[in-house]
């Protein structure tokens, strides 16, 4: 097993610390071009999963919270989801070091509960300082289904399903696939590195033994 420390100091890498800035900026421009076009996703966290998959939980957790407060100098009312991506860029980093991001099941599974996390506390944020109705492309949704005579909680739960489930799957999807095209020296160079490095060597010599 490589990389066997944890920690913030062994999560908090040189070349970690290099590419939070990246990710930040990655997040702020597919972000900003959907808020604009207000479209009911937010892919936002592409960049924070990226780096929370391969450099832990801590990480994750800085880098989401910086982003959209950063995001937020243009928008102050998206300053309190910065909990949200606070929250999911420490569980995405936890899940990853529990290898839940080296098979196509386990990913699925890390899919369904990153989805469900980002669903309750997206509903809960955007009711406590809202009232349900945020600036994203669900308000829209949202207005229209109440107009329509659709419950408000039924309303909320359905374009919330909707818009969160694909959103979490997309950005967990994108980091998936880079980091199994990633070598291993450079996957060495990250805390979690190791996870994939052996997840690997077990898949080839599973191949070897058939």
């Amino acid at each position: 097993m490589l990389n066997e420390k944890r920690g913030l100091k062994a999560d908090f890498t040189l070349i970690t610390i290099l590419i939070i800035p990246i990710a930040i900026a990655v997040n702020f421009i597919i972000g900003s071009l959907v808020l604009t076009l207000k479209l009911p996703l937010y892919l936002d966290s592409i960049g924070t999963f990226l780096v929370a998959i391969l450099a832990g939980p801590w990480v994750g957790a800085l880098t989401g919270f910086l982003s959209i407060a950063i995001n937020s100098i243009a928008d102050p009312t998206l300053f309190p989801f910065s909990i949200i991506a606070c929250a999911l860029g420490f569980i995405v980093g936890f899940m990853a070091r529990r290898k839940m991001f080296t098979t196509i099941g386990r990913f699925i599974i890390a899919g369904i509960i990153t989805a469900f996390v980002a669903m309750v506390m997206s509903i809960t944020i955007s009711y406590i300082f809202y009232g349900g109705f945020d600036t994203s492309g669900n308000a829209l949704l949202l207005g229209t289904m109440v107009t329509a005579g659709i419950p408000f909680w039924p309303a909320v739960v359905v374009i919330n399903f909707i818009s969160e489930v694909p959103d979490k799957f997309i950005s967990l999807l994108v980091p998936y696939l880079v980091i199994r095209g990633m070598s291993e020296r450079y996957l060495h160079k990250f805390s979690n590195g190791s996870v994939f490095i052996d997840a690997r060597k077990a898949r080839e010599e599973k191949k070897k033994n058939k």
